[in-house]
């Protein structure tokens, strides 16, 4: 009996590793979608679009894993909470890495021309700091569900809404100021409504991770 318990807690440690290391890949697209914005840089939207390919296979690679766990294992307690949680979190990170890509496609459809470096800033503002939170998230859960680093890690939440609005209110003051702003607006509303997403989701995260840790769910958001 104490080998199969060990076995399970091997397993479940490997399978939270590979949710970690799927959130690398997610933040590293991210980030490459926010250089992406900054730069303006239409060839490595293509890039970033093509790469998420690998996330989502990565994805169902992953929840087959977590499912055979299941089924051969039969883990229990805070075993199963993990695997469970690692089961639910492969889709949200697949869903926050499909954000990198829509900010990418944005800047596709968009084609050449830059957007106003003001707003390109203060998007540039949320996105970081809702990177910030999904890799604090991810690294209470990837810990083994620490409790207490799970809840501090969505303190930047509140600023990222915060941003957001503001930068929605600046560009729908263009909008209605120059009619011709209006696909432009639309476009940087999409981008920063993305970032705002993925605080969304790294709250989830933070909420897995307590789950875990304490077996309670939580409303963190």
């Amino acid at each position: 009996m104490s080998e199969n318990i060990n076995l399970v807690q091997r397993r479940r440690a490997q399978l939270q590793g590979a949710v970690g290391d799927l959130g690398k890949l997610v933040i590293d697209a991210l980030n490459q979608s926010v250089d992406c914005l900054t730069r303006h840089d239409l060839d490595l939207a293509e890039r970033i679009i093509e790469a998420d390919a690998r996330i989502n296979q990565q994805r169902r690679i992953l929840e087959q894993e977590c499912l055979v766990t299941l089924a051969a294992y039969k883990p229990a307690g805070v075993d199963l909470r993990a695997i469970g949680a690692c089961m639910e979190l492969v889709s949200e990170l697949e869903r926050i890495g499909d954000y990198a890509a829509d900010v990418a496609r944005i800047l596709r459809k968009s084609g050449p021309t830059r957007f106003p470096s003001e707003s390109v800033e203060a998007i540039v503002e949320v996105a970081e700091d809702a990177i910030a939170m999904l890799g604090e998230t991810l690294e209470a859960f990837t810990c083994g569900g620490d409790e207490q680093s799970a809840r501090a890690s969505i303190a930047r939440e509140d600023q990222v809404d915060r941003n957001e609005k503001a930068v929605t209110e600046r560009v729908l003051a263009m909008m209605r100021a120059d009619p011709d702003f209006a696909a432009t607006g639309t476009y940087l509303l999409w981008i920063v409504h993305n970032y705002e997403r993925v605080a969304d989701r790294a709250t989830n995260v933070a909420e897995r991770a307590v789950y875990v840790a304490s077996g309670e769910t939580p409303e963190l958001g």
